[in-house]
Order: structure tokens, then sequence, then C-alpha cells
């Protein structure tokens, strides 16, 4: 009796041990499992969220494309046979599905309204009139006194595709309409492609209008060649020339819920939506909760977000997925307990034996049962050592995978948002020439992809001037800064810019120059790209062995509290930080943004 109490008073520690530990196993494994499924779904979701993002971003970019190739085709050829014009927009309808239709409008004087209802009527458009937007049309003697108080009319003179239902649309003027109208003012003032407000389309859903207004050649000078018979006159120049004004508009209408609903076969799973920046206005929206599964057990609420102001076309782009644990993964889970709890109880079970049997040993077999266990914890315990060093390698390397991801992924982006536009431009242009049957059309599209050619060719000499500015090297920090002023083209965004540089600054070593011009370059880029300033104030100084570099500007500023390191400052604050310097960062909603930073030499 007296040796089984003393065996059971040993052995009694060593059960509840094991016990335990094998509680923590079964936490473990369930642990384990959990993180690599929703470590799997979080790859997977980035990954098919990014594909979506690009094909949105393509789509955006396709709208560009078609505007300008629509625009070129409706300036350069007779309205008499605008059939060539009509074969390009239906190709580009059925190619690209998001794209609803294609409009044109003249701008006519107010005192050529009727000379230009006269030219339209006899293109064989009857029942033509100039009439405000939304409204019946009064018969052709009544004349229309809402209309007298304008400089400009841009009617409706093209559309695609046209029915009979639509044909009552044509002579709408779209200046009457509030949406339309900001959007050709804002076109006529930019020079560039303008996107509309979102609006409701009459079909369903959701859409927006990307507005191109150009400048034709001058009247008088048509009219001079009129007679020329090997002439071959623009829009609405061989009847309607005495009606024209000069300018011409064209627009696409987009279909946004055609653009997200697109992503469907890419990211099945997930919920995307496409918001409109300047109002933070959501505009479509697209989830299939009903034909997907969903987890069983939500454990984290996956999203990306990606902004696509880009071309005129200002939107962005965020898609949400749940990820957990579906039921064949908590089957498995229960599995893997079980066959764990099953093999513990034999284990158990032949260690009770083991107990059993230890009672009829002496002390010396006792003792060496107790090394045996000291054994076993230092064997753990370097079994425990040797996981924290590979847990350690593992993130170092995960590490170093994260920011050769980041850096592939920053070049990939540069190349696409430069080259994207200008190659899918001459791709279209290209196709064009293909389907061209006359010299001058050959002539002039040959012209184009040459034009387009050189853009692309300066810019990768733009790019690789912001990799490694060559003035940085041939004639110091000085002039690399008033290069790098003089390429974000500041007069022409109406933004006043102060620059004062010490000539001082071209004696800093390479290290402090290169961090010097990149802290410039991200700063001023971030004011320009987000502080709606008028204008702009940058300073670099030495003084007291220290480098200072001050960027401030009167745009909207931002709240320090909440956006912290946010609007592109944090790979300044790395710059400085990793030279030994600082960041000092003052601003507020309204107040501008001036950021100081100081970096010791």
């Amino acid at each position: 009796m007296h040796k089984g109490s003393s065996l059971d008073y040993l052995v009694l520690p060593s059960t509840l041990l094991r016990s335990f530990l094998f509680l923590c196993s079964l936490v473990l494994v369930v642990v384990l499992v959990t993180k690599t499924v929703i470590s799997t779904q979080r790859n997977d979701f980035e990954h098919d969220a990014n594909m979506a993002i690009y094909h949105i971003q393509e789509q955006i970019l396709t709208n560009d494309v078609a505007l300008a190739g629509f625009s070129s085709l409706f300036a350069t050829l007779d309205p008499n046979d605008l059939q060539e014009t009509r074969d390009f927009t239906q190709y580009m309808r059925a190619a690209y599905p998001h794209i609803y239709m294609f409009e044109a409008m003249f701008r006519v004087d107010v005192s050529q309204k009727l000379q230009h209802e006269e030219d339209m009527r006899a293109l064989g458009y009857p029942d033509y009139k100039i009439t405000p937007y939304g409204t019946e049309k009064k018969p052709i003697n009544q004349p229309d006194q809402a209309l007298t108080d304008v400089r400009a009319h841009y009617p409706i003179v093209f559309i695609d595709p046209f029915f009979a239902s639509l044909e009552g649309l044509m002579g709408f003027d779209m200046m009457s309409v509030s949406n339309m109208r900001e959007t050709l003012l804002a076109s006529i003032a930019s020079g560039t492609p303008v996107a509309s407000k979102p609006f409701n389309l009459r079909e369903g859903g959701r859409g927006y209008a990307l507005i191109k207004v150009q400048t034709l050649p001058d009247t008088k000078a048509i009219m001079e060649q009129r007679h020329n018979q090997d002439y071959q006159p623009p829009l609405m120049f061989s009847r309607a020339v005495k009606s024209y004004s000069g300018d011409v508009a064209t627009l696409l209408i987009i279909q946004v819920d055609t653009i997200v609903a697109s992503v469907a076969d890419i990211i099945p799973s997930a919920n995307v939506q496409l918001i409109y920046t300047p109002e933070d206005e959501l505009v479509a929206e697209f989830s299939t909760p009903k034909t997907t599964v969903l987890p069983t057990i939500n454990m984290e609420h996956l999203s990306l977000q990606a902004d696509l102001d880009d071309l005129g076309q200002p939107f962005k782009v965020m898609l949400t997925q749940p990820a957990g644990l579906y039921t064949q993964h908590i089957e498995l889970m229960t599995l893997l307990v079980l066959l764990m709890c099953i093999a513990y109880g034999f284990y158990y079970r032949s260690l009770l034996s083991k107990y059993r049997l230890q009672l009829q040993r002496d002390a010396g077999l006792l003792e060496l049962s107790q090394q045996h266990t000291k054994l076993e914890v230092m064997v753990a315990k370097r079994t425990a050592e040797l996981q924290r060093q590979s847990d350690e390698n593992t993130n170092l390397a995960q590490q170093l995978i994260r920011v050769q991801e980041d850096q592939i992924h920053h070049l990939a982006r540069e190349l696409h948002d430069e080259f994207g536009q200008t190659l899918t431009a001459i791709k279209i242009n290209a196709h064009i020439l293909e389907q061209a049957q006359t010299t001058e059309l050959v002539g002039t599209y040959a012209q184009d992809i040459t034009s387009q050619a050189d853009a692309l060719y300066a810019t990768m000499r733009d790019m690789i001037q912001r990799l490694r500015p060559e003035a940085l090297d041939e004639f110091g920090l000085k002039a690399a800064v008033e290069q790098c002023m003089i390429a974000f083209h500041l007069d022409e965004q109406n933004i006043d810019l102060a620059l004062t540089i010490d000539d001082s600054v071209n004696d800093l070593e390479e290290i402090y120059s290169i961090a010097s011009y990149r802290i410039v370059q991200e700063l001023v880029n971030n004011a320009v790209k987000h502080a709606q300033l008028s204008w702009l104030k940058v300073h670099l100084t030495i003084t007291d062995q220290h480098m200072h570099i001050t960027v401030e500007d009167n745009g909207v500023g931002f709240d320090p509290i909440e956006k912290k390191l946010g609007f592109g400052l944090s790979g300044v604050d790395e710059r400085a930080r990793s030279l030994g310097g600082v960041v000092d960062i003052n601003t507020a909603i309204g107040k501008g943004v001036r950021v100081c930073v100081s970096i010791p030499l």
C-alpha cells in the first residue's frame, strides 16, 4: 500500500501534464487549420480582386480610346455619308457591352439657330428643331422662347444606336440639361474628356456621360475651299456649313452596372461597389450572395479598394468578401480531433499498464524514469527553440517577398498607367487605318499613330527620368529639383510656385541628394494630386548641419489625427527616418498642409 501510494503521487502530476499538453495540441491543431484556411482565402481574394480591378481599369481606358476614335471619325467625315462612323460605333458597342450609346452635338450660336434647323431638315430630318431636353417639340412654325437667353446651343445631331423611338431626341439641346451643361463647360475649359455625374438610364440601371469638345477648322477657310471639287469637308460642312460655329461635342454614355457585373466570372463570390469619388456616391453594386455558399463561421471581412481617377472618369472600386470556416473545414477539424482523442486514449491506456508494471520495479528504475522525463523536457525546449528560430526565418523571408512584390506591383502599375492608354490608342487607330478607304484618312491616322508613338517615347524618357534624373548627376540637386518642378506643369494647372533653393545643396553627398530629391518629388506629387491647391511653396536650405525641406500649400488639408501618415506621406517619413531625420506635419481640414523635413548631415 505504501509503494502504490508513493507511485501514484509521482504519476498523477505526469498524467495531468500530458492531459494538459494534449488539450493544448488540440487547440493548436484548430488554430493552425483555421489560420491556413483564412490565409488561403485571403490570398485568393487579393489575386482575384486585383484581376477584377485591372479589368475595370481596362474598360475605363477603353472609354477614352473609343471616344477619341469616335471624335476623330465624326470630325472628318461628310454628313451625307456617316456610315463609316456608324460602323465604328456599332463595332465598339458590340466589342464593349458597357458602352451604351454614342451621341454627337454641334455648337450652334443663337444667331445661327434657324439656319442650322433648315440645314438639318435638308439633311433628312424634316421635324428637326432645337428644343430643351425633356420637353415635347412644338410645331416648326412656333418659336421656343425658353432658348432665347443662351449664347450657344449644343443640339444632338447624331445617335447610335438609332431607333425610330429615338428620332425625337435629334435636336434636343444638351445645354438645357444642368448636369450635361456643367460637363460640356468643363470639357471646353480643360480641352480633355470629362465625365458627368452619374444618372439613371431610361431602360434602367445607372450610367454616366463622357464628353469631349473639340474645335474644328475655321469656317471662313472652309467656305473658300468649297469650290474645289477635290476638297472633302468635315462634319456638317457640305450642307450645314452656314450654321457652323466651330465646336463639335462627342458623347459616350457608359453603363456602370455592366462594368461592375463584367467581373462576376473573375471574382464571383465578392461584393463589388463602384463609387463616384467627387460626391462619394455609390453608383453601382454587384453581389452574388444567393449563388455563393457563405462560410458557416465568419472569421474575417476581406476588402480591397482602388482609385480609378483616370482619363476624366473619377471613380473608385471597392471589393469585399467574407472569410471563414466552411462545413468541410469544420468536419475536417472534427475528424482530426476525434483521431487525436482515440490515439491519446490508447496511449493513456498503455501508460496505465506501464505504471502498473512499475509498481514491481525498484527505486533505481524510478530514478531512471525521472531522468528520462528530464531529458524529454530538454528535448521539448530545444525543439521549441528550433521552432522559434524557424518562425523568425520564415517571417524574414515573407517580409522580403512582400518588399519584392511591392516593387514589382509599383513598376507594373507605372507601366500600365503610362503605356496602356497610348498602346490601346495605337491599336484602335491601326484598326481604323486598316479599314480606311481614302488616302486622306490613311495619312491622318498614320500621323496619329506617329504622334502617339512619339508620345509613348516621351513617356518612356519621363519614366526613366523619374527613376534616376539625369540632372541630379550632371548639374546637382538644385537643377534636378527645378527640372522636377517643370515636369509637374504647375502653370498649366493654374498653380503659383514659390521655389527657393540654396546653392550649397549641390555639395551634398549622393545619399542625401537622392533622398532630398525623392522627398521633394513625393511631397509635390502628393500636393498636386490631393490638395486642390492654388499656390505651392518649396524651400531647400542647409543650416546647422541639417538639410531642411519645406513644402507648403493652401489646399483642402486633412485631419492629422485620423489620417496620420496617409495621403502619400509614409514614404517621405521612411526616407527621412532612414537618414536619422524627422518629419513635422502641420495641417487641418481646409487649412492647407505644411510639411517640414529635417535631415542631419
